[in-house]
């Protein structure tokens, strides 16, 4: 058994790419069913934000090639061509794959470091993982492993203090091109979790003018209210939109909704007044060739690196007191495992050889039929000590292996060994 991650992030693949990549978080019970299928894997947790694309399966054996299975299927299900994704594509395993998610999950790894909002990503990922059946034994205490390495490292270091989410990193490049956001009217597309901490961050940096669209409309009016501001439903996109200085699209969409045909009217309507979209969605919710146009003005997710670097410089000293903690929730994880595969191991090796003891006392029984009973079961004794025997060096071993942090390799010699399933 071993833990293989696959994926792709913001370090190395553009958002154009990543778009492609992403999954919807509505339809991951299919898409997990499929990665079980083309991975041959028995558990299965898919993960998929707008930084990153990530596949975590559990293989079974160290021949088992899920780990490129798991490389094609990503290509292959997101309709990408493998060569556009391999150049892009890491992959880790073992001990290096559960490190991966800890850091991960504590935002580590993360393009705004020390951000919150991949904690609540990585929970939801690996719930509906867990309602759809796709995680047992192994996945089960690592998720909820991760999930308190990061909670602990938020507690008590200062990795989230400041600007600590790709929304308020938004909000913050706003301040720097309007220098006063109070003078601006902010139009924030998507009511959800994203769209209310984007509303968050922009007010504590002085916006009070804002509107709010979403799908539902009920639900953009009970966001905007919380601030004295209006809300609409997605069909009002387009009247609303010439009213807006500033539009940050953080709505969950499959085609861009914000349309250059769209904005070329609100242009007009505005008398050209500039406009600026900051596009935090992915896939995109704003259609790229917008920023072509005259006085309309588009950063995407990628855009906002520049931020980030000035974020992580003033972060990097919290690094040194988040490693450690990795590093030894990672040792202990890796212990864990070794002991889990163990327990299996050696309760299948004692069950495959008291099945075979039993049979060949059936066999031996049947044709002394002769014997007295204290002379049958003296044979039976006979039988049971034989084995308990020939598993005592063995089982003593694989112990001690065990508590030295046993290798996947000598599981599975020993597997093929004595043929245990």
């Amino acid at each position: 058994m071993e833990i293989v991650v696959v994926g792709v992030n913001h370090r190395k693949a553009p958002v154009e790419l990543r778009e492609r990549l992403a999954f919807d978080p509505k339809n991951l019970g299919g898409a997990l069913e499929a990665l079980r299928a083309a991975a041959g894997s028995s558990e299965q947790v898919i993960l998929s934000t707008c930084n990153r694309v990530e596949l975590y399966v559990v293989r079974e054996g160290e021949d088992s090639d899920a780990l490129e299975a798991a490389a094609a299927f990503l290509a292959r299900q997101r309709g990408c061509a493998p060569e556009e994704v391999r150049p892009v594509l890491y992959s880790h395993a073992g001990s290096k794959a559960v490190r991966h998610l800890f850091e991960v999950t504590a935002s580590l790894d993360s393009m705004v470091l020390g951000e919150t909002q991949i904690i609540a990503q990585v929970k939801q990922s690996y719930l509906t993982a867990k309602e759809a059946g796709h995680t047992g034994r192994i996945f089960n205490p690592l998720f909820q492993r991760a999930l308190a390495v990061a909670k602990r490292i938020h507690t008590t270091t200062s990795l989230g203090s400041g600007s600590v989410s790709v929304s308020s990193v938004a909000a913050k490049l706003a301040e720097k091109i309007f220098q006063d956001l109070a003078g601006k009217r902010v139009l924030i597309l998507g009511a959800g979790e994203t769209g209310a901490l984007t509303l968050q961050a922009f007010r504590e940096r002085g916006a009070r003018d804002i509107l709010v669209v979403n799908r539902t409309v009920e639900t953009a009016r009970t966001l905007a209210e919380q601030v004295g501001g209006t809300g609409h439903g997605l069909e009002e996109l387009p009247v609303v939109l010439g009213r807006a200085d500033i539009i940050i699209a953080c709505l969950s969409v499959e085609q861009p909704i914000v349309r250059i045909a769209d904005v070329r009217a609100a242009l007009r309507t505005r008398r050209n007044e500039a406009m600026f979209f900051i596009d935090i969605a992915v896939p995109r919710a704003i259609e790229a060739e917008i920023d072509r146009l005259d006085n309309a003005y588009l950063f995407n997710i990628d855009d906002l690196q520049e931020i980030v670097s000035q974020n992580l410089l003033e972060r990097e000293r919290e690094l040194t007191q988040c490693a450690p903690v990795v590093e030894t929730e990672t040792e202990a994880v890796m212990r864990e495992l070794a002991t889990l595969d163990i327990q299996h191991v050696l309760t299948t090796l004692r069950s495959t050889f008291e099945a075979v003891g039993a049979e060949e006392l059936k066999r031996a029984l049947g044709r002394m039929t002769s014997l007295a009973p204290e002379q049958r079961e003296e044979v039976e004794t006979l039988v049971h000590r034989l084995v308990n025997k020939f598993l005592h060096h063995p089982t003593t071993v694989l112990k001690e292996e065990a508590q030295n942090g046993l290798s996947p390799s000598l599981i599975e010699l020993t597997s093929r060994l004595f043929r245990l399933k």
